[in-house]
């Protein structure tokens, strides 16, 4: 009984690590950037910002169309009650401009989503390279604790035969002590990046994903003049900006349009009131004029001059900032790919380091402990290179942020 049991028990352990295994599934880059740009709340508050712009549009075009009201007053003294409905005739090109400063308005908050869609699949790459880089490191962390404690246990052995000394135990040590020191290090460092890809996914459970190694180097070649011209073409924070400066000229000249007249029309059946002999249709036409409201139509044209002179200046700076923020992507992307390089022959080094060593303890010239170190030096110096390349990754994905379009 015991026997079937214990049968019965690891039969279902294995089915429940078979069940866990096979919910883990592996994420490639594009299908997180996909569930980021659906889930992501910045996105979702830049679409509802594009929706209330939208509305605005509509509002500014209201005053095209006739405004119909009903009123009915008791007692009729001094009073209408009727079907009233006026209609805008002409008011100077004030409404047209209003118009056109919503749907500039509207233009804007579209790009404004736009930066924010870019930012979210930057932020998304970001996390899912340096979340791979760590994993990586991990790997390489924990290779560094196996060797050090061999390490350790092979110079105490020697040390009780006299062949090192308690300086080179101690060694030992403090070296296993680093070592495991640096691994608790990049598993924090791994769960940190699981948890900032998780937040740019808007994952709000458990992160039950494997993520799809992606360690092919490919360099690209960028001239650094076209990308600056390219980034402040595209750019769609800079476009976003010009939008603004037309919606500010737009304001501008309705507010100075606001000072002449408005010409509207007017059609009412009214019931009764003054100047009413009885139930009866009136039509006519008119003229509003405001010709002193303390000085508030001329604050609306100030106000809206010195928007348009902010939404200019906004330009100016964002320009500078655009040139700066490409040139120091491209400086990032050459210091990227020289690491590349340098870590590269830094870990053929260690190799070849490594191959002599073996070689020297084949022949009983070299200790274990020499090979010991020659194999955590390999494992240090492919993580290095691991990283960089995963660093010069992030290196293109920030400057295509900052150009504004792929590198191909």
């Amino acid at each position: 009984m015991k026997s079937l049991g214990m049968r019965l028990i690891l039969l279902i352990s294995l089915s429940l690590s078979a069940f866990a295994q096979e919910r883990v599934e592996t994420l490639s880059l594009d299908e997180a950037i996909k569930i980021a740009l659906e889930n992501n709340p910045d996105l979702k508050a830049s679409g509802a910002s594009v929706d209330i712009m939208r509305a605005r549009v509509r509002g500014a075009q209201s005053n095209y169309y006739p405004q119909v009201q009903f009123r009915f007053v008791l007692p009729f003294v001094e009073h209408e009650s009727g079907i009233f409905a006026d209609q805008l005739i002409w008011d100077f090109w004030r409404t047209p401009n209003l118009v056109k400063a919503s749907k500039a308005s509207l233009k804007s908050s579209e790009f404004d989503k736009e930066v924010t869609r870019e930012d979210v699949i930057l932020n998304t790459k970001v996390a899912y390279y340096t979340a791979l880089a760590q994993k990586r490191i991990v790997e390489a962390m924990e290779k560094m604790v196996a060797q050090n404690e061999k390490i350790l246990e092979q110079t105490e052995g020697f040390f009780k035969v006299g062949r090192s000394s308690k300086l080179d135990v101690t060694k030992a040590n403090v070296n296993l002590g680093n070592a495991k020191l640096n691994l608790i290090t990049a598993k924090n460092n791994m769960e940190t990046a699981k948890i900032n890809l998780a937040r740019m996914m808007g994952i709000k459970g458990d992160f039950n994903y494997e993520l799809e190694d992606m360690l092919e180097y490919k360099k690209v070649d960028v001239n650094l003049d076209s990308a600056i011209s390219k980034a402040l073409d595209l750019n769609p924070q800079l476009k976003s900006l010009r939008a603004k400066e037309v919606a500010s000229k737009a304001e501008l000249s309705a507010s100075k349009d606001a000072l002449y007249p408005t010409v509207f029309g007017r059609v009412a059946y009214r019931f009764a009131g003054a100047g009413a002999t009885g139930p009866d249709f009136i039509a006519g036409a008119g003229i509003r004029l405001f010709l002193f409201q303390g000085f508030s139509r001329l604050s609306e044209v100030n106000e809206s001059r010195a928007k348009l002179e902010h939404s200019e200046a906004e330009i100016e700076s964002l320009e500078g900032d655009i040139r700066s923020e490409v040139k120091q992507s491209y400086m990032n992307l050459k210091f990227a790919e020289e690491s590349v390089e340098v870590t590269g022959t830094s870990e053929m080094s260690a190799e070849e380091n490594l191959q002599l060593a073996q070689e020297r303890y084949r022949l009983g010239t070299g200790s274990a402990v020499e090979l010991s170190e020659a194999q955590a030096l390999v494992a240090s110096t492919s993580a290095n290179h691991i990283e960089a390349i995963y660093n010069y990754k992030i290196a293109v994905a920030k400057l295509e942020r900052a150009i504004g379009e792929k590198i191909e």
